[in-house]
C-alpha cells in the first residue's frame, strides 16, 4: 500500500494549489520543497529588516483565486486579504520630461491617453470593447480546462461556442494587436511592454499577450500578509486545515518509475516515499530529463522535451532606501519603443549581451514599490524598490558571479536617468538575484521563471501536459504546464491538474 494518494514536489503556488484541492478531494497528500520557504517566485524574503518579494510583485485575474477557494468551500478574505492597486503603472522618464499613470478604469486610461492623441483614446475604446468579453470567455472557461490535445480543445469550443472569438488572438502576435490600434509612439509603448510578462519581444510572443493590459483594469491586487509570500500561505494555510502535510529542506532527486508508472520519489538521503500519484510542479524539463530519465521516456518524448526552450529569466535587484521615493505607483517603468524590445532580443539576448543605449551600458525593467501600499515590508521611515530586469542567463565573455555588483550600479544609474534622481545618496541595502542564483535558489534551469517559453508554439495542447502523456499517474504543475506562468495562470493550471488526478484516480 503507498504511503499517500499524491505527492507533489514542490510548494510554489502551482503545487499548493493542486494538493489543496487533492486534500479536499479526500486524497492524502504530502508537499515536499527543497527549500525552507514555500512560494517559490512567489515568495517574500527578509533582510536588515526590509522585506524583498522574490520575483513576483502583483496579481491580476482574481478569478483564479475566486475558483480555488470556491472549491475549496472556504472565504478567500479569510487566507489571503488583498489591497488592490491603482494606479496600475506610472510611466517617466526624466529625459523627456514625461510621466503619466494609467488607472484601473478604462474611461480614465482613455482620458490618460488622450493627452497624446485623441485618435488613440478612442481606439483604446474600442479595443477595450472587442478584446474584453474575450478575455472574460477565456478566464471563465478556457481558463480551468485542460489541454491535453485537440480533442479538449473541440470539446471546450462546443460547450462555451463564445471562446472560438479568442481563439486567433492565439494565432498572431502581440505586436500585431496592438499596431492595428495605437499609433502614438509612447501609447504603443505603454501597451507593448507587457509581452516580457511572457518573457519574449512583441514580435514573437502570442497575441493572447496584447490583452493583458484588459485584464488588469478589472483589477491587480497585493497580498495583506507580509508581501507575496502572504499568497501561497493562505494556500498552505486551508491545506494544512484540511489534514494536508507539507514537509520543507526535502528535496527530491528522482520520481520512482516501475514499468511506465509513477510510483512515488526519492529524496536526496535516499528517502523513498511511495505514492499512488505524483505531481512535478517544477521546471518540466528538470522533471522529464533530470528525475524521470531517458530511459522511462519514449524517443519521441524526449525529443520534444528537449526541444522545448527555456523561459527568458530575470534578474532582481533589491533595495533598501532610507526616505520615500517620488514615485507615485506600485509600478513604475520607462516607455521603450517596440522596435527596441524586439531589436534587444535578437541583437542582445539571443547573443548573450547586455543592453547599451548610445554605447553606455542600461538596464531595462520594472520598479516595484511595495512599502508604498504596505509600510510593513520596511523599518519606519524607509522603503523597498525591487527592479525586475531582463537579461540571458548566458554571458558572452562574462559571467553573473562576477557581474553581479556591476549589474546593481547599472540599475540604479538607470534609474536615477529616468525615474529617481540621486537614488544612489538613499540606498542603505542592496542586493540581487541573478539568473544563476534564481537557478540556485529555486532549481529553474536557467533562471527561467515562467518555465517554458510562451510563443504559440509552446501554448495550449503545444506545453507539456498537465497529466503526462507517457507515463501513468505522473502529473505536472507549475509555469511550464497548461495555461502558462505568472501567479494566477499557475494557480489556474493547479485546478486543472487536480481535477485531472480525481477524474482519473477514481
Amino acid at each position: 500500500m503507498a504511503d499517500y494518494d499524491v505527492i507533489v514536489i514542490g510548494a510554489g503556488v502551482g503545487g499548493l494549489s493542486t494538493a489543496a484541492l487533492c486534500q479536499k478531494a479526500g486524497m492524502k497528500t504530502l508537499v515536499i520543497e527543497q527549500s525552507n520557504r514555500i512560494g517559490g517566485c512567489c515568495s517574500t524574503f527578509e533582510a536588515e529588516g526590509f522585506h524583498f518579494d522574490v520575483g513576483a510583485s502583483v496579481v491580476e485575474a482574481p478569478q483564479a483565486f475566486n475558483e480555488l477557494f470556491k472549491r475549496l468551500e472556504l472565504n478567500i478574505d479569510d487566507y489571503i486579504p488583498f489591497y488592490k492597486v491603482d494606479p496600475l503603472y506610472d510611466y517617466c522618464d526624466n529625459t523627456r520630461g514625461i510621466r503619466f499613470a494609467i488607472p484601473t478604469s478604462i474611461e480614465g486610461t482613455a482620458e490618460v491617453i488622450a493627452q497624446f492623441s485623441p485618435e488613440d483614446a478612442k481606439a483604446f475604446i474600442k479595443f477595450a470593447k472587442k478584446y474584453t468579453p474575450r478575455i472574460k470567455a477565456l478566464m471563465n472557461h478556457f481558463f480551468f480546462a485542460p489541454s491535453q490535445g485537440f480533442t479538449d480543445i473541440i470539446r471546450l469550443v462546443r460547450k462555451y461556442p463564445g471562446v472560438i472569438q479568442a481563439l486567433p488572438m492565439f494565432l498572431t502576435t502581440h505586436q500585431k494587436i496592438v499596431a492595428r490600434y495605437f499609433k502614438n509612439p509612447d501609447v504603443l509603448a505603454s501597451m507593448a511592454f507587457q509581452s516580457f510578462y511572457a518573457g519574449l519581444p512583441p514580435d514573437l510572443c502570442a497575441g493572447l499577450y496584447a490583452i493583458v493590459g484588459l485584464v488588469e483594469h478589472e483589477g491587480i491586487f497585493y497580498p495583506k500578509n507580509g508581501g507575496m509570500i502572504g499568497i501561497p500561505n493562505g494556500i498552505k494555510k486551508a491545506f494544512k486545515e484540511m489534514g494536508g502535510e507539507l514537509r520543507l529542506n526535502s528535496r527530491a532527486v528522482r520520481v520512482i518509475v516501475d514499468r511506465g508508472i509513477a510510483r512515488g520519489v526519492e529524496l536526496w538521503d535516499g528517502t523513498e516515499i511511495t505514492s499512488r500519484n505524483v505531481v512535478g510542479a517544477i521546471n518540466a524539463k528538470k522533471l522529464y530529463i533530470d528525475m524521470i530519465g531517458r530511459e522511462h521516456i519514449p524517443w519521441y518524448v524526449w525529443r520534444g522535451i528537449n526541444s522545448m526552450k527555456l523561459s527568458m529569466p530575470c534578474p532582481m535587484v533589491y533595495l533598501g532606501i532610507d526616505y520615500e521615493p517620488p514615485l507615485r505607483a506600485h509600478h513604475t517603468l520607462t516607455l521603450t519603443d517596440p522596435r527596441v524590445m524586439n531589436d534587444y532580443w535578437s541583437e542582445y539576448y539571443l547573443k548573450g549581451k547586455l543592453y547599451e543605449k548610445d554605447g553606455e551600458p542600461e538596464v531595462m525593467g520594472l520598479i516595484s514599490w511595495a512599502s508604498k501600499i504596505d509600510p510593513r515590508l520596511a523599518p519606519e521611515g524607509k522603503h523597498v524598490i525591487t527592479h525586475m530586469g531582463l537579461a540571458p542567463y548566458n554571458l558572452a565573455g562574462n559571467d553573473w558571479d562576477r557581474h553581479k555588483q556591476k549589474w546593481i550600479d547599472q540599475a540604479i544609474k538607470t534609474i536615477e536617468k529616468y525615474i529617481i534622481p540621486d537614488l544612489s545618496k538613499h540606498v542603505v541595502y542592496r542586493d540581487m538575484a541573478t539568473p544563476k542564483d534564481l537557478e540556485r535558489m529555486l532549481l529553474h534551469p536557467g533562471g527561467a521563471v515562467y518555465g517554458i517559453q510562451t510563443d504559440l508554439s509552446h501554448m495550449s495542447v503545444f506545453r507539456p501536459a498537465n497529466k503526462s502523456k507517457c507515463i501513468e499517474n505522473l502529473y505536472l504543475a507549475g509555469a511550464s504546464t497548461n495555461p502558462g506562468g505568472g501567479v494566477c495562470t499557475v494557480i489556474a493550471g493547479g485546478i486543472i491538474t487536480a481535477s485531472l488526478i480525481e477524474k482519473y484516480s477514481k
